[in-house]
């Protein structure tokens, strides 16, 4: 049986050692918390799996295509009349920003058509660069290849009526998908949306996310 000094000595060293645990804790460092974007980041970068696409150069597009710089991906069709063009010109202001910021400006943008049947290579040449010359219209001459590449990113999208037909509906999510530089799916980047339920990206606060996750991506490595 102890004796009241010996537990008195247990429960000290006991003391002791858990101060020590705690100070060699703060000590050390550690990992940075994930930035607040407004969107989702993924606890594990997601590699693309294989696929074969256009360019609006007609020039294949694979996914190691995706391991030279960062790229943020957006998606929609030509025949869009106000979201997608409203899109590509909020996606000009935030690419002039991102110039003017100085930092991080290794980024690629494409614009992805989830109408390949009317946005041809010419189509997409002719609508895409009008927006900016850097930026790079996409389709999928494949309905797998399509389907491989949209669920691999998260892209949602419904055609109503029969393609061919010149009075069909398409419709599609709104989100932007940042790949980092071994070609894998970092974050998915939603809109604002405002009390009448618009939905639309702010160039001030899409770049402002941007930096974040690449600093944080940055301190990780």
């Amino acid at each position: 049986m102890k004796t009241r000094h010996q537990q008195g000595l247990l429960l000290g060293a006991l003391a002791l050692a858990l101060s020590l645990a705690a100070g060699l804790y703060w000590l050390a460092p550690q990992p940075a918390a994930v930035p607040p974007i407004q969107g989702a980041v993924l606890p594990t970068p997601k590699p693309l799996p294989d696929f074969t696409l256009q360019n609006h150069r007609g020039e294949k597009v694979t996914a190691t295509s995706f391991g030279d710089g960062w790229h943020l991906v957006s998606y929609g069709f030509t025949h869009c009349p106000d979201v997608c063009p409203t899109l590509l010109a909020d996606l000009d202001r935030f690419h002039a920003l991102l110039d003017e910021s100085g930092h991080f400006k290794d980024l690629t943008i494409w614009f992805y058509s989830i109408d390949p049947a009317r946005d041809s290579v010419e189509a997409l040449a002719n609508y895409v660069p009008w927006f900016d010359a850097r930026f790079i219209g996409l389709r999928a001459d494949d309905a797998a290849q399509a389907q491989r590449f949209e669920q691999a990113l998260g892209m949602t999208a419904t055609i109503s009526g029969t393609l061919g037909e010149e009075d069909y509906q398409v419709a599609h999510g709104f989100r932007l998908y940042l790949l980092d530089a071994e070609g894998q799916l970092r974050a998915a980047l939603a809109p604002t949306r405002n009390r009448a339920g618009q939905q639309f990206y702010e160039p001030p606060v899409l770049l402002e996310d941007y930096l974040a996750l690449r600093r944080w991506v940055q301190e990780q490595s």
